[in-house]
């Protein structure tokens, strides 16, 4: 599967909730996990903000790359962000996954003052 690099220097990126076990089977509630570790699948889902222009996404992260303390609103780092064009019987679209999320380095604030 093609994978593109996603490079996040140019953007801000804030979780919008808690990441989620990613759920497979919505009947069966089996949740997804990855197919090379078989490590559980969280759902991380982030406002990305470029040109002032947010848009809502969801990124695919495996439970050890998810930092535990994480809470809505905070700055996050997304590094390995990769997108991912996916087409089936159903329809196409792009997915996105992450080797980890964790809170960003965010610069101190300025005084305005140099």
């Amino acid at each position: 599967m093609r994978q593109i690099p996603v490079d996040t220097a140019v953007m801000t990126v804030m979780l919008i909730q808690a990441p989620e076990p990613k759920v497979k089977n919505r009947e069966t509630g089996e949740v997804a996990t990855d197919r090379q570790s078989g490590k559980t699948l969280f759902n991380v889902n982030v406002a990305v903000i470029v040109d002032g222009r947010p848009d809502a996404l969801t990124i695919v992260v495996a439970e050890d790359g998810v930092q535990p303390d994480l809470f809505p609103g905070v700055p996050v780092a997304l590094p390995g962000l990769v997108a991912r064009p996916w087409e089936n019987d159903f329809g196409h679209g792009i997915s996105y996954r992450a080797t980890a999320v964790m809170a960003a380095q965010v610069p101190a604030a300025s005084n305005g003052k140099a």
